[in-house]
């Protein structure tokens, strides 16, 4: 092999975990991947195979995606170990977050770090990331580090790392996939590559995923026990997660989602020795509702949707409620995302390589709009909140090599700026002439970072891997407007630093035996939303803290592996974590008896502790086995400002999550089978939310998806998956879509 390709070999690894060039035809072949020869980057920034690595680490590929026939970045990840990953409406929740060692994603994905290519995409406002925004056909791998990672990644590293890695151009290649399924949804996509010149690489593609959806929620209305208004028919009683009552009077429109996505790629191999790359993607996604449905009807038969209503409930007392057309529609959303990312890698000597790598996210809208008390769904006034972020990303990283040894010495820069405003608009269905703004608040961030990292083998047995990192932390041009009369309110500049570390050991032993440990802190710095975003929302006063400090982390764990032969691996990982200055929302009795003020700060510790077990089997060539268990408790154990919650369970932390996953590969059929069981967890941290199965509930769940394809021939194959399989219907919040089905053909050339 001549140097310019042994050098792009060996520096696609290192270059965010792209993959080497692999011939078209091995691509396509039904064989599954030895358990023992995965490589991954996230867990030291430089490439080991996974069961070597001294971090807790798991891996999908683009080949455990195209078999499970996965249609949303996120899907990829549903059976990995550890890994919190809970959709309530499909692909348009643009509420779901992942979450990993006891760290929610949902509501907040601020905890846990995600990368694409190495670059940070959790948004500047929240910390938050759109996950269906994500085109799957242009996913190469994803890459999840679990346990605190700030040491080498900075802020935001506390649950864990996620890093998306694109695909690289392998070669000339033409690849068309097309679907349809449940609820008319259409999945299509093109990408096309081709290698000029030994050096040139190009890559162009495009992807649309849409669905006229399903409705996922039961429209309530609370009531009085009273006479008068029109008397009617059709109400349905519910109990709340707490245990009270509710009244059901009909059902959202269809929940429809589009998804649209774009991506141009090039590499060019200057010399033997150096190797650069620039992509460009463009993101964007929209949702909304049709027709509502009204489960209310007179005297007459005729439907009701508007007015005061009786109705005579079960126990036959005459209740009294007010309904409007504006309490049935949907509240719709959009938002677009483009990213720029540039990458170069030059191999200065024998041992030592340099990586620059640069780019910007740029979100113009990531909007949402409610329509007004008397809008209908022909339209009618209405309010439009926008929200921009934009951020710059940075990184020049040198790596010495030798003998068994690794020292890796960076810099990181990244600068981020938000701002978020709300305006009444005359039509809600048109999102056009918006008078003067009413809320808004709007600030940024810089973060200015050093790190280093050193790996050796102590003993022929022994890896010990070290690093730390200094982070610098600023906050400027911090605004804040609460209503139109009072303008924006400034807030000083702040600024704070952080020191991290951890070290890590793998350690092989007889018997096939392997033993690993580590510990390490990490930090979170606030959010513009933490730190300037006042609003008011549903009556209630919601304050933001502009002196809130970041959230710290101190966390070990202890793990075991055994591979037994014919069989397969097994592992075992125990893990704590414990958390300081909590960033938390508490009630103010003192300013407001009433519970009407929300006010935000540092006033809380919790510990996390749990286990994570898997095993790996592959009794034959063409059978992969894989099961895995989390058990997490997720704990607040001070909180002078709230003490009823001291000893609850962390929302939106599952205290039991299994799965297993099936896949077998026999001549021209695929075919893989997962399920998953994930347990109820509560959405407040006074843990009264405990009533299962109604909406509004987070319960329990099993689901289990089944996907099988054949291969015509060496191009073209094609597939069917039934996603829920048993059509199991559970609330996680929102009311799942039972059973689903989709088929499909991919194409290549």
């Amino acid at each position: 092999m001549n140097r310019p390709g042994l050098f792009f070999l060996l520096a696609s690894p290192l270059l965010a975990g792209q993959a080497p060039p692999v011939p078209p035809a091995l691509v396509s072949a039904p064989v599954i991947e030895p358990l023992k020869t995965t490589v991954t980057v996230i867990g030291t920034r430089s490439a080991m195979e996974m069961d070597q690595s001294p971090v807790s680490t798991s891996l999908a590929t683009s080949e455990d995606m195209e078999r499970r026939n996965v249609r949303q970045v996120d899907q990829a990840l549903e059976f990995t170990l550890g890994v919190i990953a809970v959709r309530t409406r499909g692909p348009a929740d643009n509420d779901f977050g992942l979450g990993l060692r006891g760290f929610a994603g949902r509501g907040g994905q601020s905890r846990t770090l995600i990368l694409m290519d190495g670059q940070p995409m959790n948004n500047s406002y929240t910390g938050n990331v759109t996950w269906s925004m994500f085109s799957v056909s242009e996913m190469e791998r994803v890459e999840v580090a679990r346990g605190p990672f700030s040491s080498l990644y900075g802020g935001n590293a506390m649950g864990g790392v996620v890093n998306l890695i694109t695909k690289p151009v392998q070669g000339r290649a033409l690849e068309v996939l097309a679907q349809y399924g449940s609820f008319d949804t259409v999945n299509y996509s093109i990408r096309a590559a081709e290698r000029l010149f030994s050096r040139l690489g190009l890559s162009a593609g495009y992807s649309r995923f849409q669905t006229g959806g399903y409705s996922p929620q039961e429209i309530l209305r609370p009531t009085v026990a009273a006479t008068g208004g029109t008397m009617v028919t059709g109400v349905r009683r519910w109990l709340t997660p707490t245990g009270g009552l509710t009244y059901q009077v009909g059902d959202r429109g269809r929940n429809w989602f589009n998804q649209e996505g774009y991506r141009i790629r090039g590499e060019y191999s200057v010399a033997s020795r150096v190797f650069a790359s620039l992509q460009y993607l463009r993101q964007s996604r929209m949702e909304g509702y049709d027709a509502y449905t009204t489960n209310l009807r007179d005297r007459s038969g005729s439907p009701v949707e508007s007015g005061t209503v009786a109705f005579v409930d079960a126990d036959g007392v005459t209740r009294r409620l007010s309904v409007s057309p504006s309490n049935y529609i949907g509240t719709p959303t959009g938002a677009s995302l483009n990213t720029v990312q540039a990458q170069a890698l030059a191999s200065l000597t024998t041992h030592w390589s340099l990586k620059a790598a640069a780019g910007t996210n740029d979100s113009p809208s990531d909007w949402y709009v409610t329509p007004g008390i008397n809008a209908t769904l022909a339209g009618g006034s209405g309010g439009y909140v926008n929200q921009v972020n934009r951020s710059f990303y940075g990184n020049v990283q040198a790596t010495w090599a030798s003998s068994g040894q690794t020292a890796i010495l960076g810099t990181e820069f990244r600068h981020d700026r938000a701002r978020i405003a709300s305006q009444t608009i005359p039509n809600y269905a048109i999102r056009a002439n918006g008078g003067p703004f009413e809320t808004q608040a709007k600030g940024r961030a810089a973060n200015q970072s050093a790190y280093a990292q050193y790996q050796f083998n102590a003993t022929d047995n022994l890896l010990i891997v070290a690093g730390g990192r200094w982070d610098g932390w600023r906050t400027y041009d911090g605004y804040n407007q609460t209503s139109v009369a009072s303008g924006l309110e400034p807030y000083p500049e702040r600024s704070t630093n952080s020191l991290t570390g951890k070290i890590a050991l793998t350690w092989r032993l007889p018997g096939q035996w392997q033993l690993r440990g580590s510990l390490g802190n990490a930090f979170r710095n606030p959010t513009v939303y933490d730190l300037y975003r006042n609003l008011s929302l549903g009556g209630t006063l919601y304050l933001a803290n502009p002196n809130v400090k970041p959230e710290r982390l101190f966390a070990y764990e202890a793990g075991a592996m055994r591979r037994v032969r014919g069989l397969g691996a097994l592992e075992t990982t125990f893990f704590v974590n414990r958390v300081t200055d909590l960033i938390y929302r508490t009630t103010d009795f003192a300013a407001d008896p009433s519970g009407r003020i929300r006010r935000l700060g540092n006033v809380g510790r919790g510990r996390v502790v749990g286990l994570e077990m898997s095993a790996r089997q592959e009794p034959r060539r063409w059978l992969r086995l894989q099961q895995s268990y989390s058990w997490t408790r997720a704990k607040i154990v001070e909180n002078p400002a709230l003490p009823a919650t001291v000893g609850k369970r962390l929302p939106h932390v599952p205290e039991h999550n299994l799965s297993f996953l099936t896949t077998a590969a026999w001549k021209r059929w695929n075919a893989t089978w997962g399920g998953r069981y994930v347990s109820g967890t509560y959405s407040t941290d006074t843990n009264v939310d405990v009533v299962r199965g109604v909406p509004g509930s987070y319960s329990p769940f099993f689901e289990t998806d089944v996907t099988v394809a054949y291969e015509v021939n060496r191009q073209l194959s094609l597939h069917v998956t039934a996603d829920n399989l048993l059509d199991r219907r559970y609330y996680v919040y929102y009311s799942t879509a039972g059973r689903t089905v989709f088929a499909g053909l991919r194409w290549r050339l």
